[in-house]
């Protein structure tokens, strides 16, 4: 048993199938179709397409067997085979003494009859470059390289607020002084006086939020922290092909 290619009625290869080791040349195969309920006749069997028993050419997208290009070479051979019938024939009739060599016959050249089944258009689609899946090493280092850049810009906004707090503060050392100066003088300051507690009042609330703001962007950069930690030990890991001890 041999394997040989199945084509559909257009010649586009389907599969193979096994065949006798013997098999030669091509043969349709048929299938009946469904009957229509109303009709009285039954359906007469349809070419559904050809077993090939020539092997299929390497190479090709999609091989498509050239049933036309077979069909011609059928009658090339029938017509050889005829010629050298006739002249072997002719051969035959003659003396024995006057016969000489018998005629030869030399089968002619198969042509090229797998082609191929898709346009230009199609193979330069299925053969443009792909772009790659970028690989677990490649998404750790950028997920690394992001956390990196978080944790700096939480760096820069705690540095900041540092800044912030310490002009609160310088502000606030000026208000007490202002308050304490205003205090020795007379009455008629008092008004202004109170103002300026109101603002102390104000500014020491702005300090706390400074303060309280300062420690939260404290706690998510020491969380960026870890997780930075963890996954530059789970990319040195792959990256040795280890497992992480974490």
């Amino acid at each position: 048993m041999k394997a040989v290619p199945i084509v559909n009625k257009d010649g586009l290869y389907l599969e193979d199938t096994l065949v006798d080791d013997a098999f030669f040349g091509v043969v349709p195969f048929y299938i009946t179709p469904e009957a229509d309920p109303e009709a009285e006749e039954t359906p007469e069997p349809v070419i559904a397409g050809y077993t090939v028993g020539i092997p299929v050419t390497p190479g090709l997208f999609r091989p498509r067997f050239d049933l036309a290009a077979w069909e011609a070479y059928k009658d090339v051979v029938t017509s050889a085979e005829d010629a050298y019938n006739a002249a072997y024939a002719e051969w035959s009739k003659l003396p024995e003494e006057e016969r000489g060599d018998p005629p030869i016959y030399v089968a002619p050249e198969q042509p090229t009859l797998w082609i191929e089944g898709l346009s230009p258009e199609e193979i330069e689609e299925i053969t443009r470059p792909q772009p790659q899946e970028p690989t677990e090493l490649e998404l750790l280092s950028e997920e690394v390289e992001v956390i990196r850049q978080q944790t700096a810009q939480q760096q820069e906004a705690i540095d900041s607020s540092g800044i912030e707090l310490a002009e609160v503060k310088a502000a606030n050392a000026d208000q007490q002084q202002t308050i304490g100066t205003i205090g020795t003088e007379q009455i008629k300051l008092d008004l202004s006086t109170l103002d300026l507690k109101l603002q102390n009042a104000v500014l020491g609330a702005e300090l706390v939020k400074k303060d309280i703001a300062i420690l939260d962007l404290q706690s998510q950069n020491q969380a960026l922290g870890q997780m930075l930690a963890a996954l530059e030990l789970k990319l040195l890991a792959n990256g040795t092909g280890g497992e992480p001890n974490v």
